[in-house]
């Protein structure tokens, strides 16, 4: 209500996030934390080995991660800053007071972590024979870096499904430190090495020409994967268990499929890839292509599917019990309902609706409280207006809006009064029937 609204039309403001955010995501879990602990781990079996070729491709890898993370990486992360911030200025500002010194220490870790890559590069070949057990510490650092940076930012994720008691106490830590913080990070943690292999994998068949140097990378690689497997399936059981009830029960209708399919595909997936763990150790992919290309495509799903859920069993939260998806703080409704929502938004145009404004006001209105998630035309039709009431009259719509958390869990409550209510409804009608090209 304190901010100018921002409509990416067709796109979604919702889907731009989750784009954005997934692509983010898999940067950084696959390249900056898997790449690099397999990279090291490739430098100190070819140090304990004084295998040169191995120490080169190590190197090679290190400059691509180096380029990669402070590119795609770094602009797709200030992207979902860019992004939250145009969409939903009142979550973020809201984060932003509530893990102020934890934003702070992750930026201070970030930094850390970016000159521990610039300094393992760029000393790679100075720091040989004596010193390259120091070379290989330092690349150890990077990695326990690169993993704080995850924890920090995991923590602030987390709080947004379960804050704990933080609504009641304003405790930082209640908030930080809540139940799904310590599984989540071990999942991603080990997602972000088994994401690693499968990008690695075909690279690796590609650029070392020597056999036994190709043998000895993918037996890394396998233990890597059997070590990784068990521990996602057993972090990412814990992370489930830990969830509001709330959250849980919508586990099912963010992934479409029911609870015996879900855990089904996801159990069958991880088995198949600890296969292909097993099958790595013997140092060859030849005749295991298959398996490959699968690790390397699951694995890209299964974080977006963790994505996904995590944003979706929040609803109709942005911040689990205290403000809406839509940026309305759940403390403000009745406020709201009483004074009506447009003399409160600062940037409205309209304060007062009148049989004059009456469109101009739901418009304004369905910007303020519809478009997070909502759009008038768009790729998934479940949130495209011009075909969610599709047939409706305009009296259907209105009935319809006070009651829509009720009908609807997942939807935050409109707030507002009743001749708010009647101009977003004749809003949502007109568009409707301008789409469908009725008259």
């Amino acid at each position: 209500m304190q901010f100018p609204t921002i409509d990416f039309g067709w796109l979604g403001n919702g889907n731009l996030i989750g784009m954005v955010s997934v692509l983010h995501v898999i940067i950084n879990h696959a390249v900056a934390i898997g790449g690099s602990v397999l990279m090291v781990s490739i430098e100190y079996a070819a140090y304990k080995s004084g295998n040169a070729r191995l120490d080169a491709y190590a190197k090679w890898l290190c400059k691509w991660i180096l380029i990669i993370t402070t590119t795609l990486g770094a602009m797709t992360g200030v992207g979902i800053w860019f992004a939250t911030t145009v969409v939903l200025p009142n979550a973020i500002g809201a984060l932003l007071r509530i893990f102020h010194w934890a934003w702070f220490t992750e930026w201070i870790v970030f930094v850390t972590e970016v000159l521990l890559l610039l300094t393992y590069y760029y000393t790679w070949d100075s720091w040989k024979g004596t010193q390259k057990k120091k070379h290989v510490r330092t690349g150890i650092y990077l990695c326990v870096a690169s993993w704080f940076t995850l924890a920090i930012i995991t923590g602030v994720l987390a709080a947004q499904i379960n804050p704990g008691d933080w609504v009641e106490t304003l405790s930082f830590w209640s908030a930080f430190a809540n139940e799904t913080w310590v599984p989540s990070i071990l999942f991603r943690t080990f997602a972000a090495i088994t994401l690693g292999v499968a990008l690695l994998t075909p690279i690796t068949k590609w650029y070392l020409k020597d056999k036994g140097d190709e043998h000895r990378v993918l037996k890394i690689y396998g233990k890597w994967l059997i070590a990784s497997v068990p521990c996602m399936l057993i972090f990412g059981w814990w992370y489930l268990r830990t969830l509001p009830d709330q959250a849980q029960t919508l586990v099912k209708w963010a992934t479409g499929m029911s609870d015996s399919v879900f855990i089904g595909v996801n159990v069958l997936g991880l088995l198949l890839i600890l296969v292909l763990g097993m099958m790595l150790l013997d140092g060859s992919v030849r005749r295991h292509a298959f398996l490959t290309v699968f690790t390397m495509l699951f694995s890209l799903l299964l974080i977006t599917e963790f994505e996904i859920i995590r944003e979706n069993i929040r609803k109709p939260y942005v911040i689990y019990n205290y403000m809406y998806a839509n940026g309305v703080v759940k403390s403000d409704v009745p406020l709201l309902n009483e004074k009506g929502a447009l003399p409160q938004a600062k940037f409205s145009s309209v304060k007062q609706v009148t049989e004059e404004n009456k469109l101009q006001a739901g418009e304004e209105l369905f910007r303020m409280q519809c478009i997070a998630c909502h759009t008038i035309d768009g790729p998934r039709r479940s949130r495209a207006m011009a075909k969610r009431v599709e047939g409706w009259t305009e009296e259907g719509i209105a009935s319809f809006i006070p009651q829509m958390h009720n009908v609807r869990n997942v939807m935050p409550p409109f707030v507002g009064t009743e001749e708010e209510v009647k101009a977003l409804a004749a809003y949502i009608h007109q568009i409707v029937n301008e789409r469908s090209g009725a008259q």
